[in-house]
Parts: structure tokens; sequence; C-alpha cells
């Protein structure tokens, strides 16, 4: 099967052009994604505040002593395992419930724009009870930090359905890249902020911030035309087109009609013919959800989430202030990959094999530093040192005691020339998979459901997915103490191999959607062997 696309919209017919309008509605609604960024950015640092300790820890998992002294607290296994470990996961797993129960229902009933404007209420209320509201009581607090999941995941699932259907075919990728872009910008500020301010009300309530200017200025944002077309009827739809175009917007709302008209008569799938259906639809739901799992088989929440432990190992003395230049950096690897994935250089497929190739052996190769480098720092001190990590998962020994008993012959540092090379060794690693996993990673899994699926499946589908994500994200968070304290090398060889398994993935079943309409999308997958061809890159 053969698409040719070209022209301004990325169909040969289409002479309408992006709006100034159109890239405003898309960069406020993208906010939702700097709110899931502020999340994952301040947490880990807020549970290192001495008022948060105060506040939760004393006279409930210690005393002062065991509280308010961080190595101690951070020895203290009630306070990780429970607290802190909880305080972490509630956040996916109401991303997970937001994205399953609500989401779904009120975009398709009331639409894209009140979904996103909803969620970002819920999360301001929910980091209310987590904060100021909190009144000391930890069962708000825990209703608080699911509820500030709940709105992420109601916001989030919107998101790339939203910019899917208000985008032009021929940016629609860049656009969609926004998310992830937004997401290290909140991670970045909130490393930043929680740097220079320790009060802890006001770190937790960083993503509330982010709901509440959704919730303000959403409802003033366009609706997506294919919604309103398919609710309000073909003059509406033109009317709300013509919002987000520059120029005849006919040709394309022709296109829109033609596919609404054909998927007026099939009914919404429900999720059981999503999975016993058509095999067009199963196969394109099975590489939706298996992409949003490689995004977590990345390691990207396991390794990065214990970013200040590698650093500290690698000699840095100050991992938090490392951790926000580190992510500075990953900003501009986010970038190039938003810059590429809808020139003629790059596209969802390319930028994926690309980024599995310098994920997976960066960490293999970190495993192996790692191996050189734990005997011989255990040698230095017997007593294994901790650090909190930076998203609040529970703390762990850099090195089991058996192993430092059997290493205190080792060279010290001062004598062992190459141990200042694996340090550094290590430390490049993690900056070269951080880079990696932005410029694709981090952005495709997020945009690519949202293109595939037509609009009587793409409601269903999506919150699947996105559901789907969330768990895993919260499968990882919860697996990873145990991995780390059998082996940190042998964490890094896991998701090495799993990052392996990507790219055979990738290779077998991701389609190029780079400039393919959205109603021509799913036919790409009715065969395995198809040829598409984008000519405005041929005219080029």
């Amino acid at each position: 099967m053969a698409v040719a696309v070209s022209g301004p919209g990325g169909d040969s017919s289409i002479q309408a052009t992006p709006s100034a309008r159109m890239y405003l509605s898309i960069a406020m609604a993208m906010v939702g994604a700097m709110m899931f960024g502020l999340d994952q950015g301040n947490f880990g640092n807020v549970a290192t505040f001495l008022s948060f300790r105060k506040e939760w820890c004393v006279d409930r998992y210690g005393d002062r002593e065991t509280c308010i002294h961080l190595k101690t607290a951070a020895l203290d296994k009630e306070w990780e395992d429970v607290f802190v470990m909880w305080g972490a996961t509630l956040i996916t797993l109401g991303a997970a419930a937001g994205a399953l129960l609500l989401a779904p229902w009120l975009a398709n009933k009331h639409g894209r724009r009140p979904c996103i404007a909803a969620g970002g209420a819920i999360c301001f209320v929910g980091c209310l009870m987590a904060s100021y509201l909190s009144f000391g009581i930890q069962a708000v607090f825990f209703i608080g930090r699911f509820c500030t999941g709940f709105g992420v995941g109601v916001s989030c699932f919107a998101l790339p359905v939203y910019n899917a259907e208000v985008s032009t075919p021929s940016i629609r990728g860049a656009t969609g890249s926004l998310f992830q872009l937004n997401v290290v910008i909140g991670g970045f500020v909130a490393c930043v902020i929680t740097l220079l301010n320790d009060h802890w009300k006001f770190g937790m309530m960083l993503p509330g911030f982010a709901g509440f200017i959704l919730m303000c200025v959403m409802p003033f944002m366009p609706e997506s035309p294919r919604f309103i077309m398919e609710r309000k009827g073909y003059e509406a739809g033109v009317k709300e087109l013509m919002k987000v175009r520059t120029g005849d917007v006919a040709e394309e709302a022709n296109i829109m009609r033609d596919e609404i008209k054909k998927e007026q008569d099939v009914e919404q799938v429900s999720y059981k013919e999503l999975v016993c259906g058509d095999p067009n639809l199963r196969k394109r739901l099975f590489i939706a959800c298996t992409l949003v799992l490689g995004q977590q088989a990345t390691g990207v929440n396991a390794f990065l989430g214990y970013a200040a432990t590698i650093f500290k190992m690698c000699g840095i003395e100050d991992p938090l202030s490392f951790n926000v230049a580190f992510n500075f950096v990953m900003f501009f690897g986010c970038l190039a990959g938003l810059l590429l994935v809808d020139s003629r250089f790059g596209g969802r497929k390319c930028q994926l094999l690309a980024a599995t190739v310098f994920m997976g052996p960066p960490l293999v190769l970190a495993g192996f530093t790692l191996m050189y480098i734990l005997p011989r720092d255990a040698a230095k001190d017997v007593t294994t040192s901790t650090v909190m990590p930076s998203t609040a998962m529970p703390v762990l020994p850099v090195l089991p005691l058996s192993t430092v008993a059997t290493t205190t012959v080792m060279q010290d540092t001062q004598q062992d020339g190459l141990l200042p090379l694996a340090h550094i060794v290590t430390m490049v690693c993690v900056i070269i998979y951080g880079v990696g996993y932005q410029f694709a990673w981090g952005t495709v899994p997020w945009i690519y459901p949202a293109e595939i699926f037509s609009m009587s499946e793409k409601g269903k589908a999506v919150s699947v997915a996105v559901c789907l994500n969330y768990v895993a994200n919260a499968a990882v968070v919860i697996i990873t103490p145990f991995l780390m304290t059998w082996s940190t090398p042998g964490t890094l060889f896991f998701f090495g191999a799993l990052n392996c398994l990507n790219f055979v993935f990738v290779s077998l079943f991701v389609k190029e959607t780079k400039g393919v309409p959205l109603e021509e999308a799913p036919g790409l997958f009715d065969d395995d062997e198809y040829e598409w061809t984008d000519e405005s890159d041929s005219e080029e």
C-alpha cells in the first residue's frame, strides 16, 4: 500500500497552513505535560527537606534523632518503604486510574478541551490536599497524592489526542513532541526551585500551579475541529477549523467530513472489540501498548530515578546540584528530537531506533564500570553511604555489606590510576543515556498511539495505552529497589538487554506515520509490506 503526502498540511490537496492560534492552543495545552514534569522533579527533593521530615516522619516513623538527620532518615526502612514509597507510587496509580476511568468519557462526551482543563483542576485540588490542606493527616496527604496523579492522567490522556486533531499532519510530530519537552522543562524547573526553596508545602504545590493555569486558560482555547464537526455538524467544524488554520480550509474540512461520515456507520468500539475484533485493530493496539511498555523498559524511571546515587558513585560531591545540570542537558536531547521528528532527516521509527542504539550500550558500559568502581570505593570506607534518589524511591546501599567485607584488601583510589577514568566513563554514560531517551523514547510513545487509531477507536485505545504506561511506571518504581539491592551493575545490564528487545520490536512492528493524515494512518497496518512516500520530501 502506498500513501503519498505533500503540501503544508501533509495532504497534497490541503492548502491551509497552521495559524498562530493553533501554536498558542497547543502550547497552552502542553502545560499539562509540564504539570507532570513538575511532579516528577519535585517529590524526590521535597522528601529530603528538613521541614518535610519534621512534619511526616517525627513521631510517626521515628524520633527526632532518626528523622531529622538525613543519613539516619535514609536508613529508616519503614519511613522509606511506607511513606516515601507510597508518596511516589500513588501519583502513578492515580494517573492510570484517571486515564482509564474518567478521561475517555469526558473527552468523548464533552470534548478534549474540557478534559484537559478538568485534569488541571483535579491536580490543583490534589496538590492543595498534599500540602497546605493536609493538616498533618497522613491519609489526607496520600489522598492528595492520588488526586494529583488522577488529574495528571486525565489531562495527559487528552493532550496527544488534542494535538493530533488540531495540528496539521506535516508538523503533528513536532507539536506532539512539545509534550516531552514540557515534561523535561517541568522537571528542570522543579529541581531548580526545590534547590533554592526548601519550604515543603510550596514544593508540593508546584504541579498544582500548572494545573491552575490549565483550569483557567483552556476554556478560552479552540476545541478540536474534528470533535466539533462530529458533534455539532459541518459548519460548526469549519468555523472551529478556521481558528487554527490560515488560508482555504475547505479541502481539509471535506476530508474530515468524509471520514466522520464513514465512522458514523461504525459505533464506538468497546474494550472487548479492541482485543477480540478486527485483526488490524488488534495489531495497532498491540503496537501502541508495547510501545508504552517499551518506554518504561528503557529503564528511565529506574535508572534516572537513581541518578543521584550514580552521581555520588562517580565522585560528584553535590549530586542534587549536578542533577539540575543533568536535567538541563537532557533538554537539548528533547529539543533535537522535536526538530527532527517531522523533518526529512527524522521520523518516529528511525528516531526510536537511533535512540535505542545510544541508550542500550551506555547502560551496559556503565554496568561494567560500576563493577570496577564499587569494590574500590568500598575499600576506602567499609561504611556504605546512601543518597536519596531523585524520584523519592527507597534509598539503597550502593554495595551489599558482604561484598564490602570481601573487598577491603583492594587498592584505594589514589593507588589506582584507572579509577578516576572509570568515574568519568560512568558519568558520561549516564548523560548519553538521558539525552538518548529524551531524543525519541520520551516523546514518540506519547504521540504515536493518538496517530494510528480512528475516531471510533481512539478514545478507548489511547486510554488503554496511557493507563498501561502509568501502571508500568508504578511497577518500575516498586521493583527497582529489589533490583538495586540485588545488584546495581546487574540492574544496568537488565535494562540494557530490554533496550535491545526494544530495538527488535521497533524494527519489526512500528510503521512510519510522519506526515500521514490521521484518516489514512490505520491503513498503514493492513499489510506488512507497504511503501509510503512523502512527496514534499521528494520535491525538495
